[in-house]
């Protein structure tokens, strides 16, 4: 049976590669093939569990260990898994591997006896997110995961009393896939009641009064570590209405009063809110053009009720030049996800 079936590298963010190992059977002989299928056992939040096989060839029977990346098996329940606005646990999906010898000899297909990474019952769990590629390679082996968020703390993020600050506490200590056990991400809703200076989960703020609030909006997002959190940035300054047409002929039997005539259908009709962020510095830059724009769920306060957008931004973004003396800031439009006004 295969044999010494054990974690290699990997992190409880499944965006990126969970690499396991495993030792063959040392096979004599010629076989027809021989491969090890890795089995794992996993679902969203505990719920209804799913068996995802992969395979690896063995290509030398020498005894040689073969790995496997099952992070791909894990982020199947992504695109199928619906976010909301509203904070809450996060999800994580919970798995356990198994993994066996699969051959072929004296044209008979045969398999040796499972061996499995976990005991019984037992899973470990994972978080739809990921860290970014300078991470990994500037990172410890282990990754220990300690902050849910990139936020920096060079300078105060801007809020107003009124809105709500969307965050994940950190964990404490940093956690990985090696940790017995630790809680899924919650997202929790702090509401702004005091004007100044103050800190909240970690991340320093800045309160303007209540008279500000309605030259803001609120936005929320799913960063790229796959837990919710929010933005305030100044209301939108222009506002802008996609419209496709496309036109046709609708014909018919002619007669002398009775002719084809020409048609039209109109599609799109999806608003675009035009923002510009207050000033940055460097770091700030960087996180609004890393995170915000690049997070793929978004949703705006619109008349008290946050609603599904899209973040747009130019395909090439200059974010910084020496020549200049401009200060930093970041623009974008929110193409709202649904068609029709806001206002009527």
């Amino acid at each position: 049976m295969a044999v010494n079936l054990k974690l290699v590298d990997g992190s409880i963010f499944n965006g990126n590669p969970i690499t396991f190992a495993v030792t063959p059977l040392t096979l004599s002989g010629s076989p027809s093939f021989h491969r090890i299928v890795f089995e794992v056992k996993c679902g969203v939040s505990g719920g209804n569990y799913e068996t995802i096989r992969l395979t690896e060839p063995v290509l030398t029977e020498n005894g040689k260990a073969v790995q496997v990346d099952i992070s791909s098996a894990l982020r199947t329940f992504r695109d199928s898994y619906e976010y909301s606005p509203e904070p809450g646990v996060m999800p994580v999906v919970k798995f356990n591997v198994s993994a066996y010898d699969e051959y072929m000899t004296d044209g008979e297909v045969k398999k040796s006896e499972p061996v499995s990474y976990l005991a019984g019952e037992e899973v470990k769990q994972t978080i739809f997110g990921g860290f970014s590629d300078y991470d990994r390679l500037m990172g410890e082996q282990d990754m220990k995961v300690g902050r849910l968020t990139r936020k920096p703390n060079t300078t105060p993020q801007l809020v107003c009393v009124g809105e709500q600050l969307v965050y994940a506490d950190a964990y404490s200590p940093a956690v990985s896939l090696t940790t017995a056990t630790w809680d899924a991400p919650e997202a929790k809703a702090y509401n702004i009641t005091a004007e100044g200076a103050q800190t909240v989960g970690g991340q320093q703020l800045f309160a303007l009064p209540t008279s500000e609030a309605a030259l803001r909006t609120e936005f929320r997002f799913i960063n790229s570590f796959g837990v919710l959190e929010s933005i305030s940035i100044p209301k939108s300054y222009a506002q802008e209405v996609g419209i496709k047409t496309t036109n046709y002929t609708v014909t018919r039997k002619e007669t002398l009063h009775s002719f084809s005539r020409p048609a039209v259908r109109k599609q799109g009709n999806k608003e675009g809110w035009n923002y510009m962020t207050d000033p940055l510095d460097e770091t700030w830059l960087a996180w609004y053009l890393h995170e915000l724009l690049m997070s793929e769920h978004v949703w705006l306060k619109i008349n008290g009720i946050f609603l599904p957008c899209i973040i747009e931004s130019e395909e090439t973004i200059k974010y910084a030049d020496d020549t200049k003396d401009d200060i930093y800031s970041v623009s974008f439009t929110a193409r709202l996800s649904f068609c029709g006004s806001t206002k009527i």
